[in-house]
C-alpha cells in the first residue's frame, strides 16, 4: 500500500491509500482531518523528509554532453568564484577547482543551487 497525503488550505488533511482523483474500490482507506494544527505539523514532517539534493540528473539536462549552458557537467555544478572568496568557497561548499576549465565546482548532487546562489553564474 502505498500512502498518500494531501493538506488543503491548510486546514483539511486527507491520509491514506486513496488515489483522491480516480475512484476504485472499496478497500481504499482513508482519514479526513479538519485541524490546521495537524496540517502544519505534518507539512513540516514532509519538508524534513525531502531530499536536499537536486531531484533531476545533472548529466541529462539537454544541454549537451558538457552541460556548459546551465552551469553543470560530469554531475558539477560550476561557480563564479572572486579569487578572494576561494578560501571561503572551499571551506562552506567544498568547491574544488577544474584545471581544464580554470573554474570552481562543487558536487551537483551534494551541494544545492540555494546553497551556491551566491556564487552561480549569472
Amino acid at each position: 500500500m502505498h500512502e498518500k497525503v494531501l493538506i488543503l488550505d491548510g486546514s483539511v488533511l486527507w491520509h491514506g491509500s486513496l488515489n483522491l482523483l480516480v475512484n476504485k474500490g472499496p478497500s481504499d482507506l482513508m482519514m479526513r482531518l479538519t485541524d490546521p494544527v495537524a496540517c502544519e505539523r505534518v507539512g513540516r514532517v514532509i519538508e524534513r523528509a525531502r531530499k536536499e539534493r537536486a531531484a533531476w540528473n545533472p548529466r541529462t539536462t539537454g544541454k549537451g554532453k558538457t552541460g556548459v549552458g546551465d552551469g553543470t557537467g560530469e554531475g558539477r555544478l560550476y561557480l563564479d568564484v572572486p579569487y578572494a572568496e576561494k578560501d571561503e568557497t572551499k571551506k562552506q561548499l567544498g568547491a574544488r577547482w577544474d584545471s581544464g576549465r580554470r573554474k570552481w565546482y562543487v558536487d551537483a548532487g551534494k551541494v544545492s543551487r540555494e546553497q551556491a546562489a551566491r556564487w552561480l553564474p549569472s
